[in-house]
This record gives C-alpha cells, structure tokens and sequence, in this order.
C-alpha cells in the first residue's frame, strides 16, 4: 500500500487495487480507501483503481493543510498523485468533497488527461446567491453557515487540539451542535440525543468524526462557508465526457444544482438514484455499483 511523498514533503496514503485502466477515485469528507472497495473490487481484473486518503484523515491523518483554501491543497495533492503514479488517459471521480476537489482541478485545467469524469453528489456552486440556489442546503444554507459560525468561534482557541483532547465543557458544546445539525440533516431526532453521550466517551469519536483535529475541523468550516467560486462557466469549454450521479432526496445538494453539470459540459450525462441522499454508497449501493460500473465500462479504451 504505497504512502507517496507529497510537494511539502508531507505523506500521503494512496491505495491501490487491480489492474488495467487507471482509474482516480477522490473521495467525501472523512471518507477513507476501503469505503471504495465493494464497488471497486469485482473490476479489478479490468481497471487500476487508485484511492487516496486527503489529509487528515485515516493513515493520511498526520499529513496537515499548507495553506488557507483546503481545495487548492487537495488539488494539489492530486497533481502529485498524478505525476508519482505517471497516471495517463484515465478516469477520474469526484464523490461530494472529491468532486469539487475535481472541478478546481478542472477549472484551472487539469483535465488534460482525463479520458472521462464521474461527478457524485457536489454543487458547482457551493454558495447562494440570487441567481443560485442550489448550493450547500438549498434554501437551508442561512441557518446552517449561521451554526458553522458558531461552531467556528467555539473552536477558535483550540487549534493545536483534537476533539478528544478539547476541555470537558466545550467538547460537550460541541457535540451538543454538531447533534443539533445532523438530526436536522437526517431527519431523525433521536441523533440530537445520541451525540452528546460521546462527551462521556470522548474514544468512540474518531470511529464517528474521520476527520478529529480541531485545525482541520476548522478549515473545512470556514471554506465551505466561504467558498464563492462557480465551477460551471470553466465546464463550458470542457471537451471530457462527464456523467453526474445525484441522489433525488440528497438533504445537501438539489438534482437541478448537480444537473447544471451536466447541461453545462460539452458531453454529459445525468443519472438520479430516486431513493438515494447524499451517501449514494450506502443509500442505493446496487444501484450505484451498477452506475459506477457503467460508466467506466462505457469510456475504456
């Protein structure tokens, strides 16, 4: 399982599955390798599958951001990837935080060797504006960036801890909003209950929360909070084929956001799992294997 040396000199897990076409799977919030591997493994006599772990979480957990804007950074880190595995004419997907990870890269023209791109629940456009709103949830996003502020004044004195670590008090704050918003997320009260009890035993949180340094924690707040660009003028000179997997009851991101992608690009392609949120993986896992199995099988050489 090779760990590669990235441009700061920070490591980098990389997981690496089969043989074949390259395939560059990047990965949501917190998501590690092996939540790639039922989906990935029955093709593996057919494609390379590449499966990287962004820093901070699982055994890339050591490696830090280097700078304010953390999809740069990711950017970045593919590039590296890119260029130690000399990776060529492959495909490349993009799952919620990937995806947009792969529109900046995009966006700034990186594509040159992507045969083909499979975008998976993420909005071209994260922030509202008159004219969009389909960004981060919807018509929901004033009351949850209001949170995301609360959250980040909370954390803003702890920056060298980890959740574990933080002070009884504010770790129980803490879990105690982040209870509020996912129950409010999912739809299931019983969460906004469940949370605060891991105040109690505060080592069950990295089973729950991949991504733990307060730092980082930070960072995606107050980037997801902040992120005013639009990917969507940049797909209209994009000449790689694009097909776009939403979920229809996705509580983050709107169909017609994510269709956007695909109307936008020269070549795309729409596909909406109607029982699926935004965890297509677990929500509709055959119905996404069946996706994700057609579209790599539509674009191999």
């Amino acid at each position: 399982m090779p760990t590669i040396t990235l441009r700061d000199k920070q490591s980098l897990y990389v997981r690496k599955a089969g043989s074949g076409q390259p395939v560059l799977l990047l990965p949501g919030l917190g998501m590690k390798s092996h939540h790639w591997l039922p989906f990935v493994w029955p093709l593996r006599k057919q494609f390379c599958f590449y499966m990287p772990e962004f820093r901070g979480v699982g055994r890339s957990s050591s490696a830090s951001f280097n700078q304010p804007n953390v999809f740069q950074n990711h950017m970045e880190d593919v590039e590296d990837i890119v260029a130690h595995f000399e990776l060529k004419d492959f495909m490349l997907v993009g799952y919620s935080q990937g995806a947009s990870t792969a529109l900046h890269w995009q966006n700034r023209g990186g594509f040159e060797q992507v045969r083909a791109y499979l975008h998976i629940e993420q909005s071209p456009c994260v922030i509202n504006r008159p004219d969009w709103q389909h960004g981060l949830f919807g018509i929901q996003q004033q009351w949850f960036f209001a949170r995301f502020k609360r959250l980040q004044a909370l954390l803003e004195p702890y920056q060298n801890n980890t959740m574990m670590a933080l002070p009884h008090r504010i770790r129980e704050q803490l879990l105690t909003e982040l209870g509020d918003i996912f129950s409010r997320l999912l739809g299931k009260p019983a969460v906004r209950r469940a949370f605060p009890v891991m105040h109690f035993v505060p080592w069950v949180i990295p089973f729950i929360f991949p991504v733990t340094r307060v730092a980082d924690i930070s960072a995606y707040l107050e980037n997801y909070t902040a992120l005013s660009e639009d990917y969507l003028p940049g797909l209209a000179n994009c000449s790689t084929p694009i097909t776009v997997i939403a979920g229809a009851q996705s509580p983050l991101y709107s169909v017609a956001g994510q269709a956007a992608v695909a109307e936008q690009a020269q070549h795309g392609n729409l596909v909406v799992l109607p029982r699926s949120g935004h965890v297509p993986l677990l929500d509709q896992p055959f119905a996404f294997k069946k996706a994700f199995s057609r579209f790599l099988q539509q674009h191999a050489s």
